[in-house]
Formats: C-alpha cells, structure tokens, sequence
C-alpha cells in the first residue's frame, strides 16, 4: 500500500469532516437566512469535493482499508469541536479516541497481511 495514497485519504476526511462544522454553525441562523444559506452552501461544497476525491482513493486503495479510516472523522469531530465550539474532552472521548485509533491500525493491518 502506497503511503501516499494514505496520507491523501486521510486528508480527504479531515476535509469531509469540516463539513460538520459548518453544519452545526448552520443551526445558529434562522432557516434560509444568509448565514444558515452560506453555511450549507459549504457543506455541500464539501461534500462535492468529498465525493470527487473518494471515487479517486477507491482506485488506488483496497476499500477494506479506505473504509475501516473512515473512522478517523470521529476524532476530527472531537478536533473541530474542541478548537471551534470549546467542547470538553473527557477521559472517556479520549479512551473512545483511542479505541478508533487501535482498531483502524488493527483491522488495516489485518488487511495488508492477506494481500500478501
């Protein structure tokens, strides 16, 4: 598997999960004003984005790896929740955190292992 290839993917979820952000800053303006307009006109932006740059790592990455990092977007929740909304980070997150990490390590090396 190409490192590359991984680094691109998980770039491309950081950005997917960004569209979280503006999702949630949607919900502080009334429906259909400006704000809450230009707020979903960048999540689906994002998700234009998103759809384009998956269809392109599914070509270069077997789908059990590009899905089991998928998970990865609930640690960049906890990442744009603390840093744009001030949200606590408990023991708890953090154990669920690194549950997420060990089992995308685990699962995706299980994986290159019966490539060989």
């Amino acid at each position: 598997m190409n490192n590359k290839n991984l680094l691109l993917l998980h770039l491309l979820l950081m950005v997917y999960s960004v569209s979280s952000v503006f999702s949630k800053l949607a919900a502080k303006y009334p429906f259909l004003s400006t704000g809450f307009i230009l707020c979903y006109g960048a999540v689906l932006a994002i998700l234009f984005l998103y759809a384009i740059g998956w269809q392109q790592i599914l070509k270069s990455l077997p789908i059990i790896t590009a899905y089991a990092n998928k998970a990865i977007t609930v640690i960049w929740g906890t990442v744009w929740g603390l840093l744009f909304f001030h949200e606590q980070l408990s023991v708890k997150k953090l154990f669920g955190i690194s549950l997420i990490v060990a089992g995308i390590l685990l699962f995706t090396q299980e994986g290159e292992q019966a490539d060989e």
